[in-house]
């Protein structure tokens, strides 16, 4: 094992010798991009979920998921209006300066008025999907696939990096310096993060960043361009079933974890450390294991397994519903939905044109991102009103979700064949 290593390592290592300095240049800041981006996000989420919990209750997340699709939908309109008048750096530099100003104001006002975190739940959700979505459109225009194949992979083991960083936080420090003072931690990164963007951009082909897109539509250019393409609408398909089951178990998570620790920042402590341990087997699998299975199963093959993870461990869950269960299912099931997932999916997106890769692109893994939460919350509230307890008859929805989804990536890999062109 340890000589296959080695070995890749050197070709690895040969292969980025070829590169030009702005290539180098501009994979070094993209990495650093994305390490900024996760780590800032680790000190976030878990803050901004315990104080939501701590106001509200579980119960009420289904509410704050629907209030996410409105809320995405304006937030997609502005920006694919915005990136082919302004450009992804200025779009870039205008976001990172709203979200340092209101995470300010977040952190302060929360303390005094609770009911804030539902306006903080919002943002947090859907700035985080601008900054990756900004950032991939512009490493997906500048990376061929054969370099997607092993780049993709370090790329996202980075970031990886900062999230157990920006988890560190969170996790060790949420009681003794109280929970919503956590969130200033993340001015300094993001202001890292600003910068390194800039610096990112001024090493991108500048062919490729003058083709963002046309000038015409907002959130309805993107929707028909994905009407238009049926590989489109696949990932589009693959994206909801992702994000539908995630939100499930995230409910089942925050439901067992609302019953088992009262306490606010207790509460912070434990989902910071349990992401801490996401994070770690996120960052094993995109620096190593990915790597491997997507040369062992292939592009295509490759799709069939986190369908095949949320299945199997699913069934577990119906056997064994317990609290360590569904905790393990929360780490399985993330773990490859920030690792594995996230990585195969991008690389679908290379093919495509640039117009396709900025506002369809958006559509996607923003508004669909997100929305998909809503049919979440709607099948939540509608079991809620028929049983007291969800929890399981969830992990029957989630069997079922997998079961709909192997079969949609039997239809949708053999468009990814005619969009690509050629076999991987």
């Amino acid at each position: 094992m340890w000589g296959i290593i080695k070995n890749k390592w050197t070709t690895l290592k040969g292969e980025l010798a070829s590169y030009s300095s702005r290539e180098k240049a501009f994979i070094i800041f993209a990495m650093l991009c994305g390490f900024c981006i996760c780590c800032g996000y680790s000190i976030v989420r878990p803050v901004s979920n315990s104080l939501f919990i701590h106001a509200f209750s579980t119960s009420f997340f289904p509410y704050v998921w629907l209030a996410l699709v409105p809320f995405n939908l304006l937030m997609v309109s502005l920006y694919n209006r915005l990136i082919p008048k302004w450009g992804s750096q200025k779009v870039f530099l205008a976001l990172i300066s709203c979200v340092i100003g209101f995470n300010a104001f977040f952190a302060y006002f929360c303390k005094f008025v609770p009911s804030l975190s539902f306006f903080f739940y919002l943002w947090k959700d859907v700035y985080v999907l601008l900054m990756f979505q900004l950032l991939w459109s512009v490493i997906n225009s500048n990376i061929q696939m054969k370099q997607a194949k092993y780049l993709y992979g370090i790329f996202f083991g980075v970031g990886g990096l900062g999230s157990m960083l920006g988890s560190a936080f969170p996790g060790f420090f949420a009681v003794a310096y109280g929970s919503e003072n956590l969130v200033f931690l993340c001015i300094p990164v993001y202001l890292l993060l600003g910068f390194f963007y800039y610096k990112m951009s001024l090493f991108c082909s500048g062919e490729k960043l003058r083709e963002e897109g046309d000038k015409k539509g907002g959130f309805w250019h993107g929707v028909q361009l994905i009407a238009g393409s049926r590989f489109l609408i696949f990932i589009l398909l693959i994206v909801v079933f992702m994000q539908m089951s995630s939100a499930l178990i995230d409910f089942q998570f925050n439901d067992f974890l609302e019953k088992t620790i009262g306490d606010k920042d207790l509460r912070t402590e434990f989902s910071a450390r349990i992401f801490g341990m996401i994070h770690t087997l996120t960052v094993a699998l995109q620096f190593i294991g990915t790597y491997f299975l997507v040369r062992l199963m292939g592009v295509r093959g490759s799709h069939f397994l986190v369908p095949s993870v949320l299945g199997v461990s699913s069934c577990l869950l119906v056997l064994i519903p317990i609290f360590p269960v569904v905790s393990l299912l929360f780490i399985l099931f993330k773990t490859a939905d920030f690792s594995f997932f996230a990585i195969i999916k991008e690389m679908l997106y290379v093919p495509l044109k640039p117009d396709e890769k900025y506002r369809a692109k958006a559509v996607i893994d923003v508004f669909a991102y997100r929305g998909s939460k809503a049919i979440a919350s709607l099948l939540i509230l509608l079991l809620q009103l028929a049983v007291v307890e969800v929890s399981g008859l969830l992990t029957w929805v989630n069997i079922f979700v997998a079961a709909i989804w192997i079969g949609c990536v039997t239809w949708g890999l053999r468009e990814f064949g005619k969009a690509q062109g050629a076999s991987l």
